[in-house]
């Protein structure tokens, strides 16, 4: 049997195993997918692989909880934070979020890449660390009387640090964004152009894979009109009878936008992926063994098992959002996305022409209650040329990062305040392995972040979690 007749039947098989599932309309409620349990429509959804829970998994989870609770704090105190964008004395985008130069890892080779003083032109392991890990220790306050002037500013200029920083790429990787963000353009044209093409992404729907797991199409999310979604995912490589490329979920996308396209799409999903996985291992400071367990980047541990599966797809996963008849605001409630975090390690978008997504950034001398600080806008650095043909990526940390940094990570809170009608973001939800394999061991896989506590630091939270497929916090965390 040849290569290509095998993998056609590889994904007819697994084709069919999607049209078992249940489609679902407007799954992609903010609160369904991201912040609760699943939808009751997605929860009577057909069966399907899920890993096979620990010996310890059903304990209970006290500071685990308590971890969400916390975070859940954090995002109701933003909400009454200063918005003074281009005011003066307001918190600037350039003093608040670093911007680190960085590149794939050639040919796809994940390295230890432990030299955190690296003399290349591209950002350390350790820069990365410091530009993602909160900078209260800059603190200069001797009689702890909380005054401004007793506290020095640092890496994130008069913040503690909010858990973003930009990232810089350039040649064929800031290609692959433009291609990226060109395949998100392409994707709704296509929709918009031709009503057979709306009624197909229409009929996909949304469709749930395994718990906490959906694909699809969502032309009104939560019926707002708002909002467009397509969430796609991954079906990665393999390398059985020759067949070595990976597949986008749903599969009525490459058929909308072309091979073109969809090689656009594939090669800037793949960018976004590695500078993901590179950030993620820097900051908490992995070996190459660990983070390929637990970081879900688009690619297969095991290639022994050839059939195609649930549990086979991507739990990182791509979105394309388009913003519908919205009208710019500055108020909190008229916002397109309320202020929240991700379920993720890193939330990676390339950074939109039009403005919108807005930064919490917490105060040096509060900075852990976020009961003062400012909302800033991440753009282009001031060193930026017109003529560059750089690309930025605007990287956010997820619960993940602050829980498995020990504290020292904030998880970033942000928001989308209405933007111009038409904004188009693609951002890159950068998750966990699903398998069984991905159990969290602390003293292997984090042994060096474990020693040190962040501002954030929660003590046993971590004690807890050992041992613990570390995908299942999530289910926890939004229950």
């Amino acid at each position: 049997m040849s290569g290509s007749s095998s993998s056609s039947i590889c994904l007819a098989a697994f084709t069919l195993l999607l049209s078992q599932q249940q489609f679902t309309a407007n799954a992609f409620s903010i609160k369904s997918v991201e912040q609760t349990t699943c939808s009751p429509a997605a929860a009577v959804a057909a069966e399907t692989t899920s890993c096979t829970p620990a010996n310890n998994e059903h304990k209970e989870r006290p500071l685990l909880q308590n971890f969400g609770k916390q975070i859940q704090k954090r995002i109701v105190n933003s909400k009454s934070g200063a918005h003074r964008f281009g005011m003066e004395g307001a918190y600037t985008s350039d003093e608040t979020f670093p911007c680190l130069d960085m590149q794939c890892n050639t040919g796809g080779e994940k390295k230890d890449n432990n030299n955190d003083d690296d003399d290349s032109i591209f950002s350390s392991r350790r820069e990365i660390r410091d530009a993602f890990n909160e900078s209260s220790g800059t603190s200069n306050n001797s009689n702890n009387d909380n005054s401004d002037d007793d506290y020095i500013p640092g890496i994130h200029g008069r913040s503690s640090g909010s858990g973003c920083s930009i990232i810089r790429l350039s040649g064929e990787d800031a290609a692959s964004i433009r291609g990226l963000t060109e395949y998100a353009n392409e994707f709704f044209e296509k929709v918009d152009y031709d009503d057979t093409n709306k009624k197909s992404m229409k009929d996909v729907g949304v469709f749930r894979i395994d718990q906490f797991v959906y694909a699809g199409f969502d032309e009104n999310v939560n019926d707002e009109g708002k909002m467009q979604f397509l969430d796609t995912r991954i079906l990665p490589y393999r390398t059985c009878n020759n067949y070595q490329e990976p597949t986008l979920i749903p599969l009525e996308v490459g058929e909308l936008v072309g091979e073109t396209s969809l090689s656009d799409a594939h090669k800037g999903i793949n960018t976004l992926m590695d500078i993901g996985y590179q950030i993620t291992s820097a900051v908490l400071e992995m070996q190459s063994d660990s983070a390929n367990k637990l970081i879900d980047d688009g690619t297969r541990l095991e290639e022994d098992n050839q059939s195609m599966i649930g549990s086979d797809v991507s739990n990182s996963y791509h979105r394309l959002i388009r913003y519908i008849n919205s009208q710019p605001s500055t108020d909190e409630d008229t916002a397109a996305f309320n202020s929240h975090v991700d379920s993720s390690f890193l939330t990676l978008i390339p950074m939109p022409k039009l403005p919108g997504l807005e930064i919490w950034s917490p105060c040096l001398k509060n900075g852990k209650d976020g009961q003062d600080g400012e909302w800033v806008r991440p753009i282009k650095p001031d060193c930026y040329d017109e003529e560059d043909n750089s690309a930025y990526i605007i990287a956010m940390a997820g619960e993940f990062l602050q829980l498995t940094s020990n504290g020292k990570v904030p998880t970033c809170i942000h928001r989308v305040l209405p933007p111009m009608p038409g904004r188009i973001s693609a951002p890159l939800f950068l998750r966990p392995r699903r398998g069984d394999d991905a159990l969290l061991d602390v003293d292997l896989d984090l042994g060096q972040t474990y020693n040190k506590d962040g501002l954030y630091h929660e003590p046993g939270l971590l004690d807890e979690c050992d041992s613990m497929h570390l995908w299942s916090v999530h289910g926890i965390l939004v229950n």
